[in-house]
């Protein structure tokens, strides 16, 4: 299976840069020669300098019913049409960014009438990703698996954390979780159990819901009941966590500059209260009661303004901030500074493309901060390789770990001597580098067609040129 990847921002680029290091044939198009030259000398790809709306560059690759497109161009139609013309031209299926709320309802037509396979909208996912971390405020990034029976959190670890230099393999109190993953000093880790946990590091807890909660309880470390949410930004991404917060009973106040865009928004979410200012200015902060608020949450454009608003809005009071950070490199420098939790659209966007390109057995996928490890949702098939062998006796890799088999509605927190059957649900993180030979134990039926003329194309750093 071939993926042709149209447009190389933020997104396009991590989905490349991620199937690249599997045994996927990645094609990226762009029309921007500066990002085709930056693709081209640090990724394993084949490159097309083109413009992907015109279906010149799906003629000279000869796109067939294999192949998948994904067009995630910052243009909404564009993606659109790029999905039309690789289904018209004979692609297998399709996959779309589209990020205006007004499409929503326009585009609730079957497949066959749409040309597209999956939409992707990453402001409305941003936007269910802090509601989760809103309604669990202590962690700083929640996810989701077993349609939400499972839940793995994130936490920081500082001097004063019961956790601090405590090894793995000594956490009785709750046998139910497991410590799955550790980020240290930006490299991430799949821990064994005479790892200790360390001061500065980042960790991720996963178990059933409910005793995430308890465990939350019993560190101190209890939720605190976001009722009132003020927002930075008129954007979409704000116009969507608007609508969330308001059916789920939450007060919320939008800061806005633009005047006009103000009195949009004050018609499309009347439930919300919109100020037109300057939302970086204390005073405005302070006049709009910035104290009285639960939680801030910075949804700008411009990453530096997101992490210094939250920041100011935290030492004015309010119990929990979050930022909006494109930057990646940015995240670990928000946390050392005091912001309670950063938000990444990208990394959102490229996890839910990547579960959709994995196959109907991958139920979910998430990239961990970074993108050095991903943690997969495994549907288990009757042809699954893995079926009925201990965990102990298979064969993972090193830096891979099943942190949870969800069995007959039972979520396991497994050991050596359980087995997968059928219809379960597994979940599963791996290092990056480690994904394919994950897959290969769970899955055994996807090919991706590597050959000898594709290899000799990507290593000669081939570039199509419209």
């Amino acid at each position: 299976m071939r993926v042709i990847i149209v447009g190389a921002g933020k997104v396009g680029y991590k989905i490349a840069e991620t199937l690249s290091k599997e045994l996927y044939d990645v094609i990226v198009v762009d029309n921007d020669k500066e990002v085709i030259q930056k693709v081209n000398d640090t990724l394993d790809v084949l490159t097309i300098e083109s413009n992907g709306l015109i279906g010149q560059p799906f003629k000279s690759i000869k796109v067939n019913e294999d192949d998948l497109v994904i067009a995630v161009t910052d243009n909404d139609e564009g993606n659109m049409l790029i999905c039309f013309r690789a289904k018209y031209m004979g692609a297998g299926r399709t996959i779309a960014r589209i990020r205006n709320p007004e499409y929503e309802n326009d585009l609730a037509l079957p497949k066959e009438e749409l040309a597209i396979d999956f939409i992707i909208n990453p402001e409305k996912s941003t936007a269910a990703e802090i509601v989760r971390l809103l309604t669990f405020s202590p962690a700083e990034q929640i996810n989701e698996f077993g349609n939400g029976s499972v839940q793995m959190v994130q936490v920081d670890i500082d001097e004063e954390s019961p956790l601090n230099n405590v090894a793995l393999k000594d956490q009785n109190d709750f046998e139910d979780l497991l410590i799955a993953a550790i980020i240290r000093d930006g490299d991430t880790i799949i821990p064994k159990g005479d790892q200790r946990i360390k001061s500065g590091d980042t960790i991720f807890i996963i178990g059933n819901k409910k005793e995430i909660a308890d465990y939350f309880n019993s560190i101190g470390e209890a939720p605190v009941d976001i009722r009132k949410v003020m927002i930075l930004g008129g954007g979409t991404y704000s116009f969507y966590l608007a609508e969330y917060m308001n059916k789920m009973g939450m007060s919320t106040k939008i800061i806005e500059k633009d005047l006009q865009r103000c009195r949009e928004l004050s018609e499309k979410i009347p439930d919300s209260l919109i100020i037109n200012g300057d939302g970086t200015d204390l005073n405005l902060l302070k006049e709009e009661n910035v104290a009285a608020m639960d939680a801030f949450v910075s949804l700008t454009g411009i990453d530096e303004e997101n992490i210094l608003v939250s920041l100011l809005a935290k030492q004015n009071g309010v119990k929990k901030g979050i930022a909006k950070v494109n930057r990646e490199n940015y995240i670990t420098l928000a946390k050392n500074i005091g912001v309670d939790s950063t938000i990444t659209p990208s990394i959102i966007t490229t996890s839910e493309i990547l579960g959709f390109v994995r196959g109907e057995w991958v139920l979910s996928l998430s990239l961990l901060p970074g993108g050095q490890a991903e943690v997969v949702e495994y549907l288990i098939k009757p042809d699954s390789p893995a079926i009925n062998i201990p965990l102990k006796d298979l064969d993972l890799p090193d830096s891979t770990i099943i942190a949870t088999i969800i069995s007959e509605g039972k979520v396991i927190i497994p050991h050596g001597g359980d087995v997968i059957k059928k219809d379960d649900k597994i979940v599963v993180i791996s290092k990056a580098d480690e994904v394919e030979k994950a897959r290969q134990l769970f899955h055994d039926k996807e090919g991706k067609g590597n050959h000898g003329f594709w290899n000799s194309l990507k290593n000669a750093r081939s570039s199509i040129n419209n």
